[in-house]
């Protein structure tokens, strides 16, 4: 025996109260994109750190003098290089990770708008039903 409240209780038969199969993916879409502006936010705070490292390396070459070789990183070995030859090494890592960090900027930029979008769109469809806070 069934309770009688049960069975008298209304099933959801608005359109608002039901979840499509649109929806969810919306839902999934807007966590998979959350997650992702984490990861991309800890990304930009190491590829800025990295920059400013670089810019304070290059500040630091400028005092040394000409003729002292620089003993240059790569990967796991040194090597001497000139002074010249150190600087340019520096630009061209320097600009590398500034692109790299620009490219992540976008990509945060776009992340952050498509999130707005599918929150915009989410919120109107469920109001106070659905809670897409952090």
């Amino acid at each position: 025996p069934l309770p009688t409240d049960a069975v008298s209780a209304p099933m959801p038969t608005d359109e608002e109260d039901q979840v499509t199969s649109a929806d969810q993916a919306k839902i999934n879409k807007f966590s998979r994109l959350n997650a992702q502006l984490h990861d991309i936010v800890e990304d930009l705070e190491l590829q800025r750190k990295a920059v400013e490292e670089l810019n304070d390396l290059s500040d630091e070459l400028i005092l040394l003098d000409d003729d002292e070789p620089v003993k240059y990183s790569f990967g796991e070995c040194y090597f001497e290089v000139t002074k010249e030859r150190a600087e340019g090494l520096l630009e061209d890592l320097l600009e590398k990770k500034q692109a790299a960090l620009r490219s992540s900027e976008d990509e945060l930029a776009q992340c952050k708008s498509t999130l707005t979008e599918l929150k915009t769109q989410l919120y109107a469809k469920f109001g106070s039903n659905i809670n897409l806070e952090e």
